[in-house]
């Protein structure tokens, strides 16, 4: 340790109150970096967690394995695992209603395929061998044919061809009708025997342009050989497009986007910016309300020490060893406030995220719980970047002092800015406020830029504050909205069903277990002929569980006409737990920077005061009384109070209504105006100025217990 890092080290510990700030600053910032990359994490495994439990762990699939051989499919050391499934045949969906889905596709699954591949059964049950199938419920609500669980149905399997190619599930259906374009034949195969054991969810796997509804057997024989279907997946799912570029060159794939764009490699560039600008965002937030706090800490302590840096600079030390100087400060503190913070801020979004996780399950996957996962990049990333923030914000003073000349360091000519017109109208002040108000407005006139940051720190909490309850606000509004809409909880419409299946449905469905109260609503003709909407309504006690039931009865109906069937109390639910999950993390994470601009308010004022104790010592030593000394500290309060107020409501202002116009007014069915967020202000208001007067409270309470002597000899250096 050289001199300059002792010097350092002894101005830390000489000034152990600004240090402790500055320390608490940095560890709150720590915390905060790392709360934000570790909820990320912890998010992204949930989302590629439910994903994978929807749609299957793989990453990439090759309609037709035979183009590449086996050796190379399965020796990549790239590959993790594989499964297969043989592509048995098409055939002719009879009475199809969806011209580009006029197929029916057989897929062929071995054991280990249906442990790859989920399906949720509807009804029923999985096959269990051959000459067993199992129906998606799509082929009636799309397709409109209808098949029920005990069906046995006969089917001339065969193949799609279009000239001398042979055509996969990855390929769409080509009529020919199209100029340009060729169409495609179906060449039959021999005749199947099928018995329905079970009605399943759309497969996760079936892409949406495919041409045959997927309908899946058994078939031990799947494997990496013509006429089957590969699904892999690798041991780093980042290498997906590299490895399909290395391998697929002449041969058709498709990618599990589903899995791929929680990971962050998805083509849906939209979704990609949209997660990156919300992270960016937050870490933007954050950095700026560290900076500040670290900048004007920093700054202080130099506008302190430039006496001192004046006798170094005397005696030989050079620019860049003061700033080293100061950067070894920076350092210093960034190893002790940094770990603090990561250890704080770990257990912390760990609570938050048990606060929220059943939130997570009624919004999105009720099967997959929401834990928090450490993750030592993370954590590394939020450390380094705290580090940077921490460097920068010590540099930029450490410049600026370390440039100025000897002679203007030793006798700081430059502290003070007197020049005519700086001190402003002191007679509306003296006679408002006295001679204590004048000696106020003084300070805080000649003292200008010291006191930006205090004002700019106190502005952000505003804006902060204001715009965060605006935000919970507006959702509010939105959801109540949204209740007062909707009557009932279960909601069946249709615009296609006859009167006569439309009420037989009807009879079922309000039969169903849970339903407590039930209405309809059958249209009639309008006199242009076209049908009006249809609508069943039901009131149950558990929502959830009649609704599923009711999904059941209906799939299993086989209805082939259009229809939706809606948890409408569920949506409102899910509406109320996404609100209070936004409400929590908006909170958490404006408190957070609320107490970095706090910390920073009270770095700035209390040292900005430690700085003037010879000044107000010699007040005080020629008859300025406690009562007329508080009083001009008072009215200093005042000043900053009202600066801030001046810019800051406006500010917060302007921010609220562009959230309202973001959330409610550029919504046409939401009626709606924007209000003023009275309340919240006032809230920001109250807080500004208790920050203020506490701080100044505590730090004049200390300067008067000091020995006026005592104070009128120390020159701070």
């Amino acid at each position: 340790m050289n001199i300059f890092h002792k010097v350092a080290v002894e101005g830390l510990t000489r000034n152990r109150t600004r240090t402790l700030v500055t320390v608490v600053g940095v560890a709150l910032s720590a915390a905060m970096f790392t709360a934000v990359t570790t909820f990320a994490v912890s998010l992204q495994s949930y989302m590629m967690n439910g994903a994978i439990a929807k749609y299957g762990g793989w990453h990439v699939a090759f309609p037709d394995a035979s183009t590449l051989s086996a050796e190379v499919l399965q020796e990549d050391d790239r590959v993790e695992s594989m499964t297969f499934y043989r592509n048995v045949g098409y055939a002719l969906l009879e009475g199809g209603q969806n011209p580009d889905k006029p197929y029916l596709f057989i897929a062929g699954f071995g054991a280990d395929t249906f442990e790859t591949l989920p399906v949720q059964v509807i009804s029923g049950r999985l096959p269990e061998k051959a000459g067993e199938i199992l129906v998606p419920a799509h082929v009636a609500s799309n397709g409109g044919v209808k098949f029920a669980v005990g069906d046995t149905i006969s089917l001339l399997v065969g193949s799609r061809i279009s000239g001398d190619e042979t055509l996969t599930q990855h390929d769409p259906f080509c009529s020919g009708e199209k100029p340009g374009t060729v169409g495609e034949t179906l060449l039959p195969g021999g005749r199947q025997m099928y018995t329905v054991v079970g009605i399943c969810e759309r497969p996760g796997f079936e892409e949406y342009s495919a041409p045959g509804y997927t309908l899946i057997t058994c078939d031990e024989t799947a494997g990496a050989s013509a006429g089957s279907t590969a699904f892999v997946t690798l041991k780093n799912p980042y290498s997906t497009r590299s490895y399909v570029g290395s391998l697929a060159e002449d041969s058709a794939y498709f990618l599990n986007d589903d899995v791929l764009r929680f990971a962050g490699i998805s083509g849906n560039q939209i979704f990609n910016m949209i997660l990156l600008s919300i992270g960016i965002v937050l870490m933007v937030l954050i950095m700026l309300g560290s900076f500040f706090l670290i900048y004007n800490s920093f700054a202080i302590s130099l506008n302190e020490r430039v006496h001192q840096f004046g006798i170094l600079l005397s005696v030989g030390a050079t620019e860049r060893q003061l700033r080293n100087s100061v950067l070894f400060e920076g350092l210093l503190m960034g190893f002790i406030g940094i770990p603090l913070g990561a250890a704080a801020g770990i257990p912390l979004i760990g609570l938050v995220l048990m606060l929220v996780s059943e939130n997570f399950s009624n919004v999105l996957y009720d099967n997959v719980p929401l834990v928090l996962k450490v993750s030592v990049p993370a954590i590394a990333v939020a450390a380094v970047t705290d580090m940077c923030t921490i460097l920068l914000s010590a540099y930029l003073p450490a410049r600026k002092a370390a440039g100025m000349s000897v002679m203007e360091c030793i006798r700081q000519t430059n502290a003070l800015k007197t020049d005519e017109g700086t001190v402003g109208p002191l007679k509306p002040v003296r006679a408002l406020y006295g001679l204590e108000g004048s000696l106020a407005w003084k300070n805080f006139r000649r003292n200008r830029k010291r006191y930006h940051s205090i004002i700019l720190s106190l502005t952000l909490s505003v804006v902060l504050w204001v715009s965060a309850d605006s935000f919970g606000t507006d959702l509010k509004r939105l959801g109540a909205q949204a209740v007062v809409d909707v009557d009932g909880d279960i909601l069946f419409q249709t615009k296609d069903m006859g009167e006569e299946e439309f009420l037989q449905l009807y009879d079922e469905l309000k039969m169903v277990s849970g339903v407590s109260k039930s209405a309809f609503d059958f249209a009639a003709e309008d006199p242009g002929g076209a049908e009006a909407e249809h609508c069943m309504t039901f009131w149950s006690d558990t929502p959830g569980q009649t609704k599923d039931r009711m999904q059941t009865l209906t799939d299993g109906a086989g209805i082939t006409v259009s229809y939706t069937l809606r948890n409408v109390h569920e949506a409102l639910e899910q509406n109320r737990n996404m609100l209070f999950i936004i409400n929590l993390f908006a909170v958490f994470f404006t408190i957070m920077i609320s107490l970095i601009a706090m910390a920073n308010v009270f770095n700035t004022i209390s040292t900005n005061i430690r700085l003037r104790r010879r000044e107000l010592a010699m007040l005080r030593s020629v008859g300025m009384s406690d009562r007329e000394f508080g009083r001009m500290m008072r009215f200093e309060c005042l000043l900053y109070g009202f600066r801030t107020l001046l810019y800051g409501l406006p500010a917060a202002g302007l921010c609220s209504w562009g959230i309202y116009m973001v959330l409610i007014g550029l919504e046409e069915a939401v009626d709606t105006e924007y209000t003023i967020p009275w309340g919240s202000m006032g809230t920001s208001i109250l807080g500004v100025f208790l920050m203020i007067f506490v701080t100044m409270i505590y730090t004049t309470g200390k300067i008067k217990k000091e020995n006026i002597i005592d104070a009128l000899r120390d020159d701070l250096n």
